[in-house]
């Protein structure tokens, strides 16, 4: 009886992790650019005899892995010559004045020295790893290719790279952003085509993630409920058995 109080809690407590993922995810449904986190669970059953050579089942449930869905978003035109996004795989890179980091969010704008920067600030980098500078130029474009011009001219090209294995190379971090493990250095992206005035969307189907949370909130409440009967059985052996003879 008390195992099956403890395997009811481990399942819980993995439903409440799976829970809290599901619910990360819905709140950055209208984040540009963001990338949904999944993830994998596992149950360990273990059946043997106890000292008394009864048998007995335990069973672990516990989170294996929780990993980010790189899938492109749909591009939403925005008609905003500031704003890009990335059609196929690939990220811009950015530096933060901690390191560079890379982002698929390429809602841009010009800060006041003219530098083509992130809302946040950070300032957007060129195949040159150099902040890129529109300086107070009238016109702003920028190719398919990734080419950046200001006034018609030419000012720089769009530091776009990858990754071979983006599930264990990068790291989420705030802001949208990613930053690469020691000791991985990323590649030019290819085939990667830039679409300017428009934004890349979450990939978070927020229908998906409702039916989700429903369902992992019915199998919480079962849980509970196993937890509750469990507890019943116990106590009625404690109270009533123990009273017989």
């Amino acid at each position: 009886m008390v195992n099956g109080i403890y395997t009811a809690r481990n399942g819980m407590m993995l439903l409440q992790e799976m829970m809290d993922n599901t619910t990360h995810n819905l709140a950055n449904a209208n984040t540009t650019g963001f990338k949904k986190s999944l993830t994998a669970s596992i149950t360990q059953v273990d059946i043997g005899r106890n000292d008394e050579l009864k048998l007995h089942q335990d069973e672990d449930h516990q989170m294996s892995e929780n990993y980010i869905d790189y899938d492109q978003g749909s591009l939403v035109l925005t008609e905003n010559p500031f704003d890009l996004a990335l059609e196929s795989s690939g990220f811009f890179e950015v530096d933060t004045g901690n390191g560079i980091r890379y982002t698929r969010n390429g809602s841009f704008t010009r800060n006041g020295m003219g530098d083509l920067v992130t809302l946040q600030g950070y300032k957007v980098l060129g195949e040159d790893k150099a902040p890129i500078n529109l300086d107070d130029a009238t016109e702003f474009s920028v190719s398919a290719a990734g080419k950046v011009y200001a006034d018609g001219k030419e000012v720089a090209k769009l530091s776009i790279v990858d990754f071979a294995d983006k599930r264990n190379d990068l790291v989420r971090e705030g802001f949208n952003l990613f930053y690469a493990k020691a000791d991985v250095e990323p590649e030019r992206a290819l085939n990667t085509t830039v679409k300017q005035g428009f934004l890349e969307s979450s990939n978070v189907s927020v229908v998906d993630s409702m039916v989700e949370m429903i369902r992992f909130q019915r199998n919480y409440e079962a849980n509970q409920k196993s937890v509750q009967s469990e507890d019943e059985t116990l106590t009625k052996a404690v109270n009533d058995i123990g009273r017989v003879g």
